[in-house]
């Protein structure tokens, strides 16, 4: 539920949006008398549905409750979900569909960089918004696209943290990349680049793999002959796994020789969860930036993680709570609250000038939202966690690393 600080975390300008669509005018496209019709295109089959169904898990769980409240200014939300295999050629086609024939209201929640730059033309030429799309990329972020609004900070923020807290605090000079050789993966090997490049660096080496295959050994034997202190990674948790796994592997067989057991570091975009499953016994010096916060750390629950927590085990029993889906529901819980300031006229054009006059949104969750014309990214929260045990904590001190 909202807070008072949520109440009153719009300006002036939310109510100039009010005013864009005159009392009484006609319905926009995908909005009716008591419905609000919004699209999904997602990943739900293959290597990587881990991270499609979980998200829309954790936005369904906040939309069943909003619409068991007659929903927002007295219209459901309906959400229509098309599988696109985290394929960016389906991702078009889905979108195309659910923009021409299902005349959708905006778009929710796409999974990945290489999908959403994909649809990126059609959003623009149909000036149909897309909000929370999972993914960090710097590159749909700057410059702005009036048609994207982004919950999540991004992977320049995600690899700083990393960066600073492996070369500024615990001195290391030897950092490689493990990426997806597709906008995904050269979206952080940019963050990356940049980061370093700040302290006078650049990465020992990289290695990259096939997006939806797991053909790591070339990258793996690459970056091991480095012999790095710190991996980069940039991949979905079915090829980080392995390539952390083959690792480990020879760090024992070889002895564990103090060169071969550097930091691996994930960006939130891995699937942390199911990472951690994968990983089981080789789950050590393994860091995931989170963009939303730990729930399994302490000092990290937050009242929207209790909240979230209760609706996960009211909407999907069966469900454990993760990173992935709590971003979904996070997410979600910001569009409705944009929704609400838009107004009971909602437009696409009303719906984005009432995100971009939100300021200081307090969503309960360790971090406010903001948008403007400037800045279509609302969270600038990044929270460094290391994997100890199956469960990630909040890293406050780096120096944890020394003795890990």
């Amino acid at each position: 539920m909202i807070g008072s600080m949520m109440k009153h975390a719009m300006t002036i300008g939310a109510a100039i949006a009010l005013m864009l669509a005159p009392s009484g005018a006609r319905a926009e496209t995908g909005v009716s008398k008591n419905e609000i019709l919004v699209g999904m295109s997602t990943v739900l089959s293959g290597l990587n549905v881990y991270l499609g169904s979980n998200f829309r898990i954790g936005a369904d769980a906040y939309l069943n409750g909003v619409n068991e409240k007659d929903g927002v200014n007295g219209r459901r939300i309906k959400m229509l979900v098309y599988d696109d295999g985290y394929e960016p050629a389906r991702a078009v086609a889905n979108v195309t569909k659910m923009i021409k024939e299902d005349k959708v209201f905006c778009l929710f929640g796409n999974v990945g960089t290489p999908t959403t730059v994909a649809i990126k033309p059609l959003l623009i030429n149909e000036k149909v918004p897309l909000f929370a799309p999972f993914t960090g990329a710097e590159s749909l972020r700057s410059p702005v696209t009036r048609y994207l609004l982004h919950y999540r900070a991004s992977y320049n923020q995600e690899v700083e943290s990393f960066v600073e807290g492996v070369v500024d605090v615990l001195g290391y000079r030897k950092i490689a990349v493990f990426y997806q050789n597709d906008a995904y993966g050269m979206a952080v090997l940019d963050a990356a680049r940049t980061a370093l490049k700040k302290r006078g660096l650049k990465p020992n080496e990289t290695g990259t793999y096939t997006r939806n295959l797991e053909d790591v050994s070339r990258a793996f034997n690459d970056i091991m002959d480095s012999r790095p202190q710190a991996v980069i990674m940039a991949g979905t948790y079915s090829a980080c796994a392995k390539f952390i796994v083959m690792w480990k592997r020879q760090y024992y067989l070889k002895g564990q020789k103090k060169d071969m057991n550097p930091v691996f570091m994930n960006v939130s975009f891995v699937g942390p969860d199911r990472l951690a499953d994968l990983l089981d016994k080789y789950g050590t010096r393994v860091i995931v930036t989170q963009v939303v916060p730990p729930f399994e750390s302490a000092g990290t629950r937050y009242p929207a993680i209790e909240e979230y927590a209760a609706a996960l085990s009211k909407y999907f029993p069966n469900q454990k709570p993760n990173f992935v889906s709590l971003e979904g529901y996070l997410a979600a819980k910001v569009f409705v609250e944009i929704l609400k300031q838009a107004g009971k006229d909602l437009t696409r054009e009303s719906f984005i000038a009432a995100a971009e006059s939100m300021n200081n949104l307090d969503i309960q969750a360790g971090n406010v939202i903001s948008f403007s014309a400037d800045n279509h990214q609302g969270s600038q929260k990044v929270y460094p966690t290391l994997l100890q045990k199956g469960s990630f904590q909040l890293i406050t001190d780096w120096n944890v690393l020394r003795d890990n």
